[in-house]
């Protein structure tokens, strides 16, 4: 019988134990530096939320401190403090001077505008210039107050003889909320026109706001001052001129109509919520 021939098993090469420990040296290395990521990465969050929390507790408190300085200023302003011996020369001072600390802290519209009422009652008109057009520029779409700071604008560059800007300033106004205001700015503008001596051009705003607005709260001032130059029109005769009395009487509604200068004193505006 032919003899078999038995195969040998292949030799397998023995594994080193050197190779071993290295390999998982090298695993417990990679396995300590993500551990060392993920308590950096831990940590950093932690760190992150921590400064959120303190900041949001540090905004949350100066909020509150604004707020109440804005609130004091307020009552200041109209008087509505336990000092009623002060002038208000000094409660306009002591208002603008918390309004400017709370303006520091946070700046929110009414204490912008009532900063700026201050200076224009103080007769201070470049500050009170300033912060109005401060007000125009920050906050455009605050409609509910736009129309009087705008007005108040108007009125500052009147006083400083910047009066195309303060004509400019009027066009915007008449602009706001789609033109409700328009018979004021006209209004305005008229004023502004009879006192310059230019009585043409106040005539014919005054005509525009009685064709365009005939149910405007002005229109009792505005027939005062037309109709007498109508009736000049219609028969300049002397007989027919307005008598003294009819002049009393255009003095008398005009004074009704509010015809003031506009400062944001006459009237009470909106508190600090």
């Amino acid at each position: 019988m032919p003899k078999v021939i038995k195969k040998r098993p292949a030799k397998t090469k023995p594994v080193q134990v050197n190779e071993v420990r290295s390999a998982a040296l090298k695993a417990l290395d990679k396995i300590k530096e993500r551990q060392k990521l993920v308590i950096i990465g831990g940590s950093a969050a932690i760190v992150i939320l921590i400064l959120f929390i303190l900041f949001s507790w540090y905004s949350s408190s100066m909020s509150r401190r604004a707020s109440s300085l804005e609130k004091e200023a307020y009552r200041y302003y109209y008087g509505e403090t336990s000092d009623e011996a002060m002038s208000d020369e000094d409660r306009w001072k002591k208002a603008l001077e918390l309004y400017t600390q709370s303006l520091e802290i946070k700046v929110t519209p009414l204490a912008l505008f009532y900063a700026a009422n201050s200076y224009y009652n103080l007769k201070e008109f470049d500050n009170a210039i300033k912060e109005y057009s401060r007000f125009t520029e920050r906050y455009s779409r605050e409609t509910g107050i736009l129309p009087l700071v705008y007005q108040n604008l108007a009125s500052a560059y009147f006083k400083t003889d910047q009066n195309d800007k303060a004509l400019d300033t009027l066009g915007k106004l008449a602009k706001v909320n789609n033109g409700i205001f328009k018979d004021t700015a006209l209004m305005l503008e008229a004023r502004y026109y009879e006192g310059a001596g230019e009585k043409e051009k106040a005539l014919e705003k005054y005509r525009e706001i009685m064709a365009e607005f005939p149910l405007s709260p002005w229109s009792a001032e505005v027939t005062a001052k037309i109709l007498p130059e109508e009736a000049k029109k219609a028969d300049p005769s002397p007989e027919n001129l307005p008598d003294k009395r009819n002049a009393e009487k255009e003095e008398e509604v005009s004074r009704e109509s509010g015809n003031v200068d506009i400062s944001g004193e006459e009237e009470k505006g909106p508190s600090p919520r």
